[in-house]
């Protein structure tokens, strides 16, 4: 054999060598788009999926507080928020349970829509910032000590933007 010829073979070679360690990774890339409204993190990032609330022996559950901006695409429209139902977290490994309370900026967001004025939201017209920052306060509709054990509740925000 020419030295040419082994060379060639000795690159195929390695190349089925290397290609038997290769590995490949899919990640699935998900996106749900609504072009008129979403609410993010002051930041851009998206709300967190679950929390978790302090709680001090004694006391009870502490207000959890996330910064928050709206983002639609008209800055001439109030928003609506309102909660699905009030919002209630359940001992799961034992008794109890504590009823939460939601706020928005200085509103209380309950099961009933509250208007967001857009004069408020966006003072300034413009939407590619989004709107002013809000704070999103989930706290107990009581503080009270509770029963030990692990608590889990949704609140379920629902954000529309005025047809008007």
């Amino acid at each position: 054999m020419n030295a040419v010829m082994k060379s060639v073979i000795a690159a195929i070679a390695f190349g089925v060598a290397v290609n038997a360690f290769a590995v490949e990774k899919d990640i699935t890339v998900n996106a749900t788009v609504d072009s008129t409204l979403d609410m993010t993190l002051s930041d851009g990032l998206p709300l967190p999926a679950s929390v978790d609330m302090q709680y001090t022996p004694g006391v009870g559950l502490a207000p959890l507080t996330l910064e928050t901006k709206i983002w639609s695409n008209d800055a001439a429209k109030d928003i609506k928020a309102s909660i699905a139902t009030t919002p209630l977290l359940s001992n799961t490994t034992g008794t109890g349970s504590a009823s939460l309370a939601v706020k928005l900026g200085s509103q209380a967001i309950t099961p009933v829509p509250t208007t967001l004025s857009s004069l408020v939201l966006f003072p300034t017209g413009e939407v590619d910032q989004g709107s002013v920052t809000l704070p999103l306060e989930i706290m107990p509709a009581t503080v009270q000590p509770l029963n030990s054990g692990n608590y889990t509740g949704m609140v379920s925000l629902i954000l529309t933007q005025d047809t008007e």
